[in-house]
């Protein structure tokens, strides 16, 4: 009856439900103008009804249009509100919508001409001012922009895009004081002082003044655990270029001591090694108001303005294509939304041969997981796997995904040849050791599971999954069931509202013949975890060992309907006909079995 303990692919895979009706990206948002209305009350009023032999009702188009964007279909939803907007070309609503959908959509040329439409009419709404400004900027108008930038609210997010934009179109006019000047509210910003820091040292570079840029920056990486990698790779990338390849070099050596594992920084220090030049990630005035869109839609609460973060992010790819760091950030929203084909198209501007590149290529193989094509997922890692053989992410990534699927022994073989890339194991590696030893464990290899287990313990001593696990596994052998109790109840201490954990502490107390408590554990577990088939027949054992045997036989049908194992259907079915014979006698306690 054993099972993972831990549901590990639903902790880490981090998708959010799609979002229901009522706006995935038209509800009002802390820099947009909190007096508006919906535009789902347009349904109420303005909104025209007449019927044109080609397109059906307009009000069957703004309908389709709610419900793709519902299931944040942004592309189709952009199409149907443009078949309302031609009848009702005049609804500051319907525009506001209409450049909404569109921009998120990925269009910025077209909503671009609705942007200025809006606001022309008199609409105010931040992120269509940040386009049309950008925009201008981009064909070198830098009075229309500046004049877009002034309309823009000193609240909400007005409050930091507002003297970002401002200062890197003073830049592009090679007013690098003034710029600098226009850098000062944002720093007043609590929170935004480092990144007001970070610009600033940017528009130094660009104006020629090198040591103040490395002042600025220097000031950035005092704390160099938490110093942006960013920060680092700026500072490091003004160090090479000004002749100080040894500075540049301990630049990334100290960050490197604290993220060990990442790739971007270890790139950048073999660069360094090869005697190559590391890039200089903002070299004009249209990257660095890019960077700035970027790093204000980095600083947002995904849960809470993912909307604004979306838009921002396609401002910035719509000024600097070839910016990764966007498109990654672009793409991981759609993933949130299950948008997944969407987000591979974008995943794959970014090209394979740049920093970003590897990390955009990972992100493919989850998406084509999350969309069932696990043939193509496999493919694609094994791909990567051979351009780079040093590295074991690739091997690991399709392990978990053959293990998710169930195909343990698949997934053991890429566990396998992923460890045999790895050279050093240190305590960051203890969830490598879990999860082979996870699959090791359910294609009936316990030998090199437990041991893979008890090398994850070593990094990590008092990981509560891996205690449970392997606790759960030896009350169920009925092996070291004193050391299997007290490594649960550890667990539960660190997990109290953890249902696999709670069941696991009933389960042990279960098998040492603590009816009475072990009823009170499990019932808690089923309160946690309602539709689990596991913990319900847990606990339909415990009633019946406790003479409660309507209840037990409760327990055990409601097991049955929430799809067991073939293997556990059967054990219940025959509990249902015949109940419980004399309880299973364990083993010494401690012993080896």
């Amino acid at each position: 009856m054993l099972r993972r303990r831990m549901r590990y692919r639903d902790a880490a895979k981090g998708v959010a439900l799609a979002v229901m009706v009522g706006g995935a990206l038209g509800a009002c948002s802390p820099d947009e103008d909190a007096g508006s209305r919906d535009v789902a009350e347009v349904g109420r009023s303005a909104l025209k009804l007449e019927t044109t032999p080609a397109e059906g009702s307009v009000f069957g188009s703004y309908l389709a249009g709610r419900f793709a964007e519902s299931k944040s279909d942004l592309t189709f939803a952009a199409s149907m509100m443009e078949r309302v907007l031609e009848e009702n070309p005049d609804d500051p609503r319907i525009i506001r919508r209409a450049f909404i959908l569109t921009l998120g959509a990925g269009k910025a040329q077209r909503a671009t001409e609705i942007a200025k439409r809006y606001l022309d009419g008199g609409g105010t709404l931040t992120s269509a001012s940040l386009l049309v400004a950008a925009r201008d900027m981009k064909a070198g108008k830098y009075e229309a922009a500046k004049s877009r930038v002034e309309d823009l609210p000193n609240s909400g997010l007005g409050r930091f895009a507002k003297p970002l934009t401002r200062a890197w179109l003073l830049a592009a006019e090679k007013d690098f004081d003034g710029a600098l000047e226009a850098l000062a509210d944002l720093e007043k910003e609590q929170g935004f002082e480092a990144m007001a820091g970070l610009h600033a040292g940017l528009i130094e570079e660009l104006a020629g003044r090198p040591d103040a840029a490395e002042k600025r920056y220097l000031k950035l990486a005092e704390n160099t655990k938490e110093a942006a990698s960013r920060v680092i790779r700026v500072l490091a990338s003004l160090q090479q270029r000004s002749g100080k390849d040894d500075a540049a070099r301990k630049t990334i050596e100290a960050k490197l001591e604290h993220t060990p594992e990442s790739m971007i920084l270890l790139e950048d220090l073999q660069r360094l090694k090869d005697g190559k030049k590391l890039p200089q990630l903002v070299s004009t005035p249209i990257q660095g108001l890019a960077e700035g869109l970027f790093n204000i839609a980095s600083a947002l609460p995904r849960d809470r303005a993912e909307n604004i973060v979306l838009l921002y992010g396609r401002i910035a790819l719509d000024l600097e294509p070839d910016f990764a760091l966007s498109s990654l950030l672009v793409g991981d929203v759609l993933v949130s939304r299950d948008r997944f084909k969407e987000a591979i198209d974008v995943y794959q501007q970014v090209p394979k041969d740049t920093a970003y590149g590897w990390s955009a290529q990972l992100r493919i193989a989850d998406a084509l997981y999350e969309l069932d094509e696990l043939d193509e997922a496999t493919a694609h890692l094994e791909a990567m796997a051979k351009q780079r053989p040093a590295r074991m992410d690739a091997l690991l990534k399709l392990g978990n995904f053959l293990r998710y699927k169930e195909k343990f022994t698949e997934a053991v073989e890429a566990y396998d040849r992923a460890f045999e890339r790895l050279e050093n194991p240190t305590r960051q590696h203890w969830t490598l050791y879990y999860s082979r030893g996870i699959a090791l464990e359910r294609s009936k290899q316990w030998d090199r599971a437990e041991k893979d287990f008890l090398k994850a313990l070593e990094f990590e001593p008092e990981q509560p999954y891996v205690l449970n696990y392997l606790g759960y596994s030896w009350v169920e052998q009925g092996r070291n069931i004193e050391q299997a109790r007290d490594m649960i109840e550890r667990a539960v201490q660190q997990r109290q509202n953890d249902g696999y954990i709670v069941d696991s502490m009933g389960w042990v107390l279960y098998r040492l013949g603590n009816y009475k408590e072990a009823v009170t554990q499990l019932e808690r577990a089923v309160e946690l975890r309602p539709q689990d088939p596991v913990i319900n027949d847990h606990l339909g054992d415990a009633y019946w060992r406790v003479g409660r045997r309507h209840e037990a036989r409760f327990q055990w049908r409601r097991a049955l309907s929430f799809e067991p194992t073939e293997e556990d259907k059967q054990k219940i079915e025959t509990k249902l006909e015949e109940g419980l014979g004399d309880p299973e006698p364990l083993a010494k306690p401690d012993s080896n079995g």
